[in-house]
């Protein structure tokens, strides 16, 4: 009797298992048919994979939740809608859908938020949702929520996922750190100088074909002793210059690190990479247009009178430029059209260009991803606010991409948004818009994955390499001699520090 019992026990509990495996399989194939909870198959599945936030977190409707968001406030407006308006109307559509979220936003200046972001994660006390130019360098702290299981491959009906091809490539590579995406990627800002394409033509440079394939440094200096030869005999308040840069920092020789292939000063082990053929060639070129008389003297000082002679018509190339630039030409355009400032008497057609790049080399775009990161309070139990995060953070994203791009010459990450983006307002047409495109989907972001070589690249900019370029533009420090130097300030700064770990 007893063994009768057992094998019908036994037969209902292999039953009972099989309905369950059976059930778990429809349910895995149509996640719909069962909602959102810790032991909903496709949950079971994520969280073997190591993902505690995905779509089938459950929210409980009775909770209250906070989150917070983190961000930078664009001194932008238009029709008295600025990016405060924005964060706003995001938010009141999310609460819409999710009536028991209360959301706390703080805006800081453009150039405070990577800065916070760092100290607060360090601090352990980050915001739920912090917008601006990704840092990989915060993954390793085991706060950041990657974002796979909301990023499919292909579209899905049973989950509310975005298709990967939805992104630009180059922008979910950016965000990618250990093939897992860290970020909703907003817009694609494409490091640029600048150039005056009514003077550039006139010294034989095919700007187009430059804005789309990049020009190596002899052609820089061939279009310089092309304008020379033009104004033999003009007097000095009259002469048109081939270069006019922004000498302060690391700005120039950063740009032309990126376009060389060598945006990072250190490799992820911390050893030194500007150094050799790269590093050598890009200050011989900035050496060679000193000593061609292509740079306005004094050379140290030329920043300080960058605009003005680009606007006079004297120069034929700025920068490094940011995004704002093409803003700031589109002011001006208007005020002249207004009438409240004088245009002048010169033809001036400013174009976006590509930074030289070494001869016989290609060139390599180097861009800047903003993107929206999520972060996690330290231990578990906070998968639902983290969910919600997830949520409101690509939506915040992808406003965010769509008002600027209407604001600046950024590009929207989602493929899908730059004709609404691009329509109805100022953008670089023709061939800008072409850099920019091509730019973005081909360009790298140079970043360090490493928080540790990532601040001492910091210090080594700062006591460094900042030093250094003060001293090569006022002549007291050549190329030659450059890299030997930097070498032996960072033997200098790295010893101490390695021996200190």
């Amino acid at each position: 009797m007893f063994r009768k019992a057992l094998k019908v026990t036994l037969v209902v509990f292999v039953l009972l298992l099989v309905s369950i495996i059976a059930y778990g399989v429809v349910v895995f194939d149509r996640p719909e048919l069962m909602p959102p909870g810790p032991y909903h198959p496709r949950a079971l599945h994520a969280k073997l994979k190591g993902y505690h936030v995905h779509p089938w977190v459950r929210v409980d409707p009775e909770k209250q939740y906070t989150l917070k968001i983190w961000s930078t406030r664009w001194p932008m407006f238009r029709d008295g809608y600025g990016y405060d308006d924005l964060v706003e109307e995001v938010i009141s559509e999310f609460q819409a859908e999710y009536g028991n979220v209360d959301v706390e936003y703080v805006l800081l200046p453009l150039d405070e938020v990577g800065k916070a972001i760092s100290e607060a994660v360090e601090n352990r006390t980050p915001p739920d949702i912090c917008i601006g130019p990704f840092d990989p360098s915060l993954v390793g702290t085991g706060l950041v929520v990657p974002l796979n299981m909301f990023i499919c491959d292909e579209p899905r009906d049973d989950i509310k996922a975005t298709p990967a091809w939805d992104f630009e490539a180059s922008s979910l590579q950016a965000v990618s750190v250990d093939n897992r995406i860290w970020a909703w990627p907003s817009w694609i800002s494409v490091k640029s100088w600048a150039g005056n394409a009514a003077v550039l033509r006139e010294a034989g440079i095919d700007v187009e074909q430059v804005m789309l394939y990049g020009w190596p440094y002899d052609d820089v200096l061939t279009m310089i002793e092309t304008l020379q030869a033009r104004q033999a005999g003009v007097p000095e308040e009259y002469t048109k210059y081939g270069l006019v840069l922004d000498t302060t920092g690391t700005r120039v020789l950063d740009t032309l690190m990126e376009a060389a292939g060598r945006g990072l000063v250190l490799s992820e082990a911390g050893d030194l990479l500007w150094q050799g053929d790269a590093l050598t060639s890009c200050l011989s070129f900035l050496q060679d247009i000193k000593e061609a008389k292509g740079f306005p003297e004094p050379a140290h000082k030329m920043t300080d009178r960058m605009l003005e002679l680009f606007w006079n018509g004297r120069v034929a190339v700025i920068g490094p430029v940011g995004p704002g630039f093409l803003r700031h030409v589109h002011e001006r355009q208007e005020r002249i059209a207004k009438g409240s400032i004088f245009s002048g008497t010169v033809t001036v057609e400013p174009v976006l260009l590509p930074a030289p790049h070494p001869t016989g080399g290609l060139h390599t775009p180097s861009i800047t991803v903003c993107s929206a990161m999520v972060f996690t309070g330290p231990g578990r139990g906070r998968e639902d606010a983290s969910y919600l995060a997830v949520r409101l953070a690509e939506a915040l994203a992808r406003k965010e991409a769509l008002w600027l791009a209407r604001e600046l010459p950024v590009v929207p990450a989602r493929h899908k948004d730059r004709e609404d983006a691009h329509g109805a307002a100022y953008l670089p047409d023709g061939a800008s818009r072409r850099f920019l495109l091509k730019a973005a989907s081909s360009g790298r972001m140079y970043s360090s994955p490493s928080s540790e070589v990532k601040e001492i690249e910091e210090i080594l900019r700062e006591q460094a390499i900042s030093p250094m370029m003060d001293q090569f533009w006022t002549g007291t420090l050549k190329a030659a001699e450059f890299e030997q130097r930097l070498l032996g300030l960072y033997l200098s700064i790295v010893t101490p520090l390695s021996s200190f770990e």
